[in-house]
């Protein structure tokens, strides 16, 4: 009797469009919070900041008409804290971002793309992980070494089902879910033609027009 799960697996290969491997340094973050932000930021920040930037106009004409009143000086003054934090809030939050990942266990992650899902696994590395060639007993006193091993993390993403996006910036090819999260696939770690094949089957699966 055959090996149903063997032909499926077997079928699931043939039918791959990438496998790759990667990991993600700070500034390929930083700069895919950046481009995510760019395109699907909420109209909330902007609104603020035209707000703040329309009460500073009519402060300074009224400040020309009556140059002694301290009240409008006051609200000329809080209206620009206002405008500096919208215009800044999101940097602020891409390096809130980056300062709270500095705290987590390193990531690597391994992704598998087929006609009808993304498989992504997300491997978490204990920051007290012994290096290539060193003995895991050098670390027994470090007290840093709080760090447990966790099993990795496996999503599926399937075309018909999740909301998915597609991005590119000039260092990651990035994949959107539900206009929250990124996954962020760093043009470094493809090989050959790879980063080709998954802009061109990615930018023709997901629809990125609103």
């Amino acid at each position: 009797m055959p090996d149903l799960k063997k032909e499926e697996i077997s079928s699931e290969k043939s039918k791959l469009i990438a496998d790759f491997s990667y990991d993600n340094t700070n500034n390929e973050i930083y700069n895919a919070m950046k481009t995510f932000q760019r395109k699907y930021s909420s109209k909330r920040g902007k609104i603020s900041v035209i707000a703040y930037a329309v009460l500073s106009a009519a402060a300074i004409v009224g400040i020309v008409f009556s140059p002694t009143s301290v009240v409008l000086y006051l609200a000329l003054a809080m209206c620009g804290v206002g405008l500096f934090y919208s215009l800044t809030e999101k940097k602020r939050l891409r390096k809130k971002v980056i300062a709270a990942l500095d705290k987590l266990d390193p990531e690597k992650y391994h992704c598998v793309i087929y006609p009808e899902k993304i498989e992504i696994e997300t491997i978490f590395i204990p920051k007290n992980a012994p290096k290539s060639g060193e003995n895991p007993k050098d670390n027994e006193d470090d007290k840093d070494s709080t760090s447990e091993e966790k099993p990795p993390l496996k999503s599926v993403f399937k075309f018909k089902e999740a909301l998915l996006n597609f991005e590119e910036n000039d260092e990651s090819l990035l994949l959107i879910v539900n206009r929250r999260q990124i996954y962020c696939f760093p043009k470094r770690c493809f090989s050959g033609d790879q980063e080709s094949i998954v802009r061109d089957f990615l930018s023709e699966k997901l629809n990125t027009d609103f």
